[in-house]
């Protein structure tokens, strides 16, 4: 139902006398709801809390609900009475009561003075509460702690309806349960669902409402034995005082209540603190979800300091706790209204009738009310559950749909029996421990070895074929998410998973958005195990932020995975491979096993050049006449510097191995750059000298190309490598 009723902020304002009747109809309508926590509040008074919490009831309702609704921004800002707060107060009643100076009626202005004023406290401190805004931390409730407290909010108004669905009297009492005041609830419940369903823009709740009373009455009057069957009526309210009540009673009789006051102090100052934590909770979560449902956004902070100047309202003349009231939010929004005008222009008028219309109130049908209650309860249930549930039936797989349900129903569950306060508390600690499982079990993202991806180095074939083997000692790790004290353990488990024979674990951690300080002593932690083993941990790819958390890790930390890989190549080749010795330029590749007269005849063409560390060999883009043969030390072939300040490594070149040859063989532009990572030594081949050999020497120059050719293809293997890495 609640899709078919019109969003606030998606249609035009309705007009005031519009807003007055939706808002009237909709405070009517839980308005036995505010005066049976009006009693609860006052119970402990005896007889005399009867009367009485009905009155404060009332004032919280018309009053309250007036100047929540002037001061208020958020959608639909409606105040009234709460189960927590109202028994929050009883218990305090109850600690003064056992003051003999405070008992018996004698004592009921001033405990009612001094309740007064620990409820004006509180509205101090909600105030205060606002300012600091703290309010907003409530934007952190993860969903599903929201959607059980919705729904346990929900079952609290169905239950609390059943006694008067029961045909129980207002305000409790027994008697034998009435079928037929039942059979009237229920169909005032099902006309109200079904007319919102129908006719979306006709006022179903004061319908129904005026239906139902009509009913109830014209059975009353024509078989009047048949009365008691159809449940109670609201009947007679107690007329107001202007006698001053609440916190104002100190200025009457200050010299009673002030030595009181100052002898129940603590107990005053714990209810207000009490007061003031529970009904900004109340507050902030009602108005949250209340947002959620209306699928607009308010200022927490703002609206904790508007119910925080209506409690100090409420305390100074007598009403009881508020807080931000979704129940009748939601009667309002059921009946039509669509702001802030409408629940003033309803305090207002339940306001008049509770002075000049006690009467006509009186006739109104407990049951019809109750009614109206259940279709609100509807109202409040959450939808995003109720969408978790149909997949849920359907079959769903999917694990966080059961983790999400189970925790819908555990908040749920424990807002009904316990309050809103253990549902949340509830919520917040079942949301981490699941967030904690689900971080632990995300924090490995892959694992191979370094043969399923080596590094980007080119090497001697020789070489290549003594390294190819012994890769498989080489564990890869990746991580994504966090590193911290709830997904360390995973990462523990996998260092203990390790081969035998291992020589190295690399830990991949460019993925990781954060590292607590459990996760830096666990890195630690590990390195000495690992160590122990004689197993070496390197840490590679982490952002710099990241990075400067392990400047005091004795493991290796590289810049990305790749120069991790190739030094843990390198470790496994003893060193050799990085940076060996200079290499005889007739043992390489290019020219290892051909006739001295061949190896001489390609030896007169060649230039020989020198590169210190870090100098350029060419430039992305350079013309490429020529390739290059490397004799000793490395070179690099690099990207394009980024916006960054960075470029990536595409692959390096060991000593023996070419570079440049696909620039010249196709005549177009260098596809990348050359940089020397260390003093290098190479001789260069150029296009003429190459087009020379073709002529004198053919056969020479046909095995050269072959051998240029092998060598492409291990440049092919390594861009698919960088290719995967990218797509990754």
């Amino acid at each position: 139902m609640s899709a078919t009723l019109p969003a606030t902020a998606a249609v035009a304002a309705p007009s005031w006398w519009r807003e007055t009747m939706a808002g009237s109809v909709g405070s009517i309508a839980v308005l036995a709801m505010v005066m049976t926590l009006g009693v609860l509040a006052l119970a402990p008074l005896g007889a005399a809390g009867v009367p009485a919490g009905l009155q404060a009831g009332l004032v919280t309702a018309a009053l309250g609900g007036l100047v929540y609704a002037l001061l208020g921004r958020s959608v639909l800002p409606a105040a009234g009475p709460s189960s927590a707060t109202a028994l929050l107060l009883a218990s305090l009643i109850l600690t003064l009561r056992a003051d003999p100076a405070l008992a018996g009626d004698a004592g009921v202005p001033a405990v009612l003075a001094l309740c007064g004023l620990a409820l004006a406290a509180s509205g101090v401190l909600q105030m205060l509460f606002g300012v600091l805004g703290l309010a907003r931390l409530a934007s952190y409730v993860p969903r599903p702690v929201l959607a059980g407290f919705m729904n346990g909010v929900a079952l609290q108004v169905v239950l609390a309806q059943a006694p008067l669905l029961l045909g129980r009297p207002l305000g409790g009492g027994v008697g034998a349960a009435q079928p037929l005041a039942a059979l009237l609830g229920l169909a005032a419940a099902a006309l109200m669902l079904g007319l919102a369903w129908r006719w979306p823009r006709l006022p179903a709740a004061l319908l129904v409402l005026l239906a139902g009373t009509a009913l109830h009455q014209a059975v009353v009057h024509a078989l009047p034995a048949a009365a008691p069957l159809l449940g109670g009526q609201v009947g007679a309210l107690p007329a107001p005082t202007l006698a001053p009540s609440g916190a104002l009673a100190l200025l009457a009789d200050a010299g009673t209540v002030l030595p009181l006051l100052h002898a129940h102090a603590a107990p005053l100052l714990l209810c207000a603190l009490l007061l003031a934590g529970v009904g900004a909770l109340e507050t902030t979560m009602n108005a949250l979800t209340l947002d959620r449902q209306c699928g607009t956004r308010h200022d927490p902070s703002r609206e904790l300091v508007a119910m925080g100047a209506t409690n100090l309202v409420l305390g100074l003349v007598g009403g009881v706790p508020a807080t931000m009231n979704r129940t009748r939010a939601t009667s309002v929004r059921v009946a039509g209204g669509q702001g802030w005008r409408a629940l003033a222009a309803g305090s207002v008028v339940l306001g008049l009738l509770v002075v000049a219309g006690r009467e006509a109130l009186a006739w109104l049908s407990l049951p019809v009310m109750a009614g109206l209650m259940l279709a609100v309860a509807w109202s409040l249930v959450d939808r995003w559950s109720l969408q978790l549930l149909r997949r849920r039936g359907a079959g769903a797989a999917d694990t966080g749909v059961t983790a999400n349900l189970l925790l819908v129903t555990a908040v749920m569950l424990a807002t009904l029996f316990f309050g809103l306060g253990a549902g949340v508390a509830l919520g917040a600690l079942l949301s981490l421990l699941i967030f904690v499982v689900r971080l632990n079990r995300s924090l490995i993202r892959a694992r191979y070895t370094a043969a399923e991806q080596p590094s980007r180095r080119i090497r001697m074939p020789a070489v290549e074929a003594a390294l190819r083997p012994l890769r498989q000692r080489v564990r890869v790790v990746e991580l994504e998410g966090a590193l911290f004290f709830g997904s360390g353990e995973r990462l523990l488990a996998e260092a203990d998973a390790l081969p035998r024979g291992s020589v190295a674990l690399l830990l991949d951690g460019s993925r990781l958005t954060t590292i607590d300080e459990t996760g830096v002593q666990l890195l630690h932690d590990l390195h000495q195990r690992l160590a122990a083993q004689g197993v070496q941990l390197q840490v590679a790819g982490l952002r710099p932020a990241l990075a400067a958390l392990l400047a005091e890790l004795p493991a290796q930390v590289s810049p990305d995975l790749d120069r991790a890989l190739e030094a843990a190549e390198d470790r496994l080749l003893g060193g050799l491979a990085l940076h060996g010795g200079a290499v005889a330029l007739e043992d390489t590749p290019l020219l290892q096993g051909l006739p001295a007269d061949g190896i001489g005849a390609v030896r007169r063409r060649l230039h020989t050049l020198r590169l210190s560390a870090g100098e350029r060999l060419f430039e992305e883009g350079d013309d490429g006449d020529r390739l290059y043969l490397l004799l000793s030390g490395s070179v690099s072939v690099l990207s394009r510097t980024g916006a960054d300040g960075r470029s990536r490594r595409y692959l390096s070149i060991s000593p023996g191995m070419l570079l440049g040859e696909t620039a010249l063989l196709d005549g177009g532009g260098r596809t990348a750059g050359a940089v020397a990572d260390t003093e290098a030594e190479l001789v260069a081949l150029d296009g003429a000298a190459l087009a020379a050999l073709e002529r004198e020497h053919p056969a020479l120059a046909a095995r050269l190309y072959r051998r240029i050719a092998v060598h492409l293809s291990q440049r092919l293997r390594a861009a698919a490598t960088t290719w995967r890495d990218v797509a990754d």
